[in-house]
């Protein structure tokens, strides 16, 4: 009916994007927006199909079956044309109207343009007077039980193509991320909880049962939903370990979100062992620089002549079984082994990874608390306790917190002391309180490095399982850079940064950043100085960051360039990796739509605990979005394929159907409440009371149209 699809416009689902380049760029975007827009107009015909079917069969007229809304648009003396197309077959006209945002069947004698009502009024009666009878094709001639019917059949038709279109889509078979654990925001609920790279997580929250082929941004979007319901109340993650299952509380957060607005348990999806298909390297990696042998797709399949095992689950080596190998010779060239395609063939070539020198502005800052701590690791069974601060290694003084995960890396397989202040000294705590403790630890194993979050970033000790703060205080500064004094001095605390690239630079920095990274950023809770840190690892030799100090209580401001540190190297290679995927394909009709039925089941519950969080204001602004938002969520799913633009549509529908049958006048679910009353009563509701509803319907309706497009226009530009 009028204005059903409006409400599409409230799909919130994550938005992903894909990468193409030159002149195949166009082509595949032309195709990506042919099926795009294929597929949503689909969905709105189909509900739109259902209302008409539904008229049909209980006799009344149809005038206009429209997919879009053929409104006249004018800009001056400049008039658009209503339509993009339109023919009459019968007493019915069909067309494409020019503004793309939802569909409608207009019916004798039923308008939902409020304006037009009266006059669709007079237009059914047929005599004049009292006596005046309404045409028995017209809507409102019809029982009440029909013009549910009627009224529901577009949703119905929704539902039902939500299940055909899945079951078609893993018939196909569906490519998707499988909900392997590629690593874990340091620090983070899941890195506390014990996740390890590799751990298969098969069921989440209220699930019912396991689900092997569940779906990382499912899972996520599962822990997202049950953040904001919660307020961040523990999820039940169940996850398999080398093949035994095990089960954890784990309490999402909302401080990896820059707006607070989404919780997440800090778990980033895997990768293979596999180079991508664009990029061998970070572009401003020593790789790049140095002109590696490595090229796109190639696959990594040794490390200084020891095999990377195979993951029986998916065929193909987890790029964690990679990374593990070059972290434990973090500090020395290695050599890998590659295989790579040249047409049909195949050769395998050993290459030579260099050790990759940290860069640094030549200045450390102070270590700050102790912030997290891993359930069941050794720095929890030596008993370290979040607050406490770590002053000294081997009885030598943290001059530079940064340096500490590389100086206990050194010293895995052998004891070395901490020295730990507990209740130290700060504006609410009793200094006397304060005391020295001597921690006795010794890391075993191979040595393993936890990445940096991007946001809230701490850093954690090797070995040890612990987090700890970095302070944004200065504590060391090197002699010279580049033969000079710094300007900088111990106490001096780190205030703002500011990138200032060369036009070279700035090219080469594009590539893994955008534009918004050269604007100032404060050093705060969000941009941590560890976050920082891990920042200027993807950043090229001899950029100039300008550095904004507070000094005694005054602004102070300096330009250093970034350099490589000498005998202090990063844990990360700078390889780019192809993510993991896998697909989900059915072996038979039936099989389809029973997964069919449980995709639709599945959105659909997905909606309306979506609603519950919007209407009890517990959903953030972020987390809706408009048409913007639902092209360029359906834009990134088609690229993936057409199976994926399937499971796009079957949530689309579902949200269609059930959106557009809240009580809300103007809507189909409207229609059904002014339905209801009429059977209930025994007479309809007053027409001017319908026609007032509406119009406040249609207005909160176009109210929500543009707070929605604003919202994306702000959350993209």
């Amino acid at each position: 009916m009028g204005y059903g699809a409006l409400v599409d416009s409230l799909s919130w689902w994550p938005i992903l994007f894909g990468e193409t380049s030159g002149l195949s760029s166009v082509i595949n975007f032309i195709w990506i927006a042919l099926q795009v827009g294929l597929g949503l107009g689909f969905v709105i015909f189909v509900h739109e199909l259902g209302h008409f079917l539904a008229a049909k069969t209980f006799g009344v007229k149809c005038d206009k079956f429209y997919v879009g809304f053929d409104v006249p648009i004018s800009i001056g003396p400049i008039h658009f044309p209503r339509t993009l197309g339109k023919f009459q077959w019968g007493e019915t006209e069909y067309g494409i109207g020019i503004i793309p945002l939802g569909g409608y069947v207009k019916m004798l004698g039923q308008d939902d343009d409020p304006r037009k009502a009266e006059e669709e009024s007079q237009r059914i009666k047929v005599g004049v007077g009292p006596d005046a009878k309404l045409d028995p094709r017209s809507y409102p001639a019809k029982a009440v039980w029909q013009r549910m019917i009627i009224i529901s059949a577009g949703v119905v038709m929704n539902l039902i193509f939500a299940v055909i279109l899945a079951g078609i889509a893993f018939g196909f078979g569906v490519p998707y991320t499988p909900t392997v654990v590629g690593n874990t925001q340091t620090g983070g609920p899941a890195w506390i909880a014990g996740l390890e790279p590799g751990d298969q997580i098969v069921r989440a929250g209220d699930m019912q049962q396991d689900s092997p082929n569940m779906r990382f941004d499912d899972f996520t979007g599962n822990v997202v939903i049950r953040g904001m319901e919660t307020n961040g109340a523990p999820v039940l993650v169940t996850f398999l370990h080398e093949g035994q299952r095990r089960e954890v509380n784990i309490p999402p957060t909302n401080k990896y979100s820059r707006e607070k607005s989404f919780f997440l348990i800090g778990v980033k999806s895997a990768a293979i062992a596999q180079l991508t298909k664009s990029e061998a390297v970070n572009p401003t990696s020593i790789l790049a620089k140095k002109k590696i042998d490595l090229q796109p797709n190639d696959k990594f399949i040794a490390v200084n002549g020891q095999p990377l095992p195979i993951d029986p689950r998916f065929g193909v080596v987890l790029s964690h079984e990679l990374t593990r190998r070059l972290q434990a010779v973090w500090d020395q060239p290695v050599t890998v082994t590659v295989e790579r395609k040249a047409g049909e063939q195949s050769n395998t070539l050993d290459v030579e990874l260099p050790a990759v020198p940290i860069k640094t502005l030549g200045f450390g800052f102070q270590i700050g608390k102790v912030s997290a701590i891993r359930k069941g690791s050794l720095g929890e069974k030596a008993g370290i306790q979040i607050g406490d601060t770590i002053e000294q290694l081997n009885g030598q003084p943290i001059e530079n917190s940064l340096t500490l995960p590389s100086r206990i890396a050194k010293q895995f397989g052998k004891p070395i002391e901490l020295t730990v202040r507990r209740n130290a000294a700060s504006p609410s705590s009793d200094e006397s309180k304060a005391e020295s403790l001597k921690i006795s630890v010794q890391p075993e194993g191979t040595v393993t490095f936890d990445s940096i979050s991007e946001v809230a970033g701490v850093i954690s000790l090797p070995g040890l399982g612990v987090t700890v703060d970095v302070s944004p205080m200065v504590s060391h500064v090197d002699a010279a850079v580049g033969g000079a004094p710094l300007d900088v001095a111990v106490g001096d605390e780190l205030v703002q940064v500011l990138w200032e690239p060369s036009e070279q630079a700035k090219k080469e920095i594009l590539k893994v950043y955008s534009e918004s990274a050269f604007k100032p950023r404060e050093i705060d809770s969000l941009y941590t100085v560890a976050s920082l840190f891990n920042e200027w690892q993807q950043l090229p030799d001899g950029l100039n960051i300008r550095c904004y100090f507070r000094r005694a209580g005054k602004s102070h401001e300096v330009v250093l360039p970034l350099k490589p540190a000498t005998e202090w190297f990063w844990f990360q290679r700078g390889l780019a990796m192809q993510p993991l995927e896998h697909f989900h394909r059915t072996s038979n009709i039936q099989e389809a739509m029973v997964l069919g039925l449980a995709e639709t089941q599945k959105r659909l519950l997905e909606v309306f605990k979506f609603l519950k969080i919007l209407v009890t204001g517990k959903a953030s602004r972020n987390g809706v979005g408009g048409p913007i938002a639902i092209f360029g969520a359906a834009g990134s799913e088609a690229s993936q394929g057409v199976s994926r633009l399937l499971l796009f549509l079957t949530m689309l529908s579902a949200n269609l159907a059930i959106l557009n049958f809240l009580p809300i006048p103007a809507l189909d679910g409207g229609h059904m409440l002014f339905l209801i009353a009429e059977a209930v009563r025994g007479k309809p509701v007053n027409e001017a009371l319908q026609m007032q509803l509406t119009l406040a319907g249609v207005l909160c309706l176009l109210c929500l149209m543009a707070f929605v497009t604003v919202n994306d226009i702000l959350r993209y530009f």
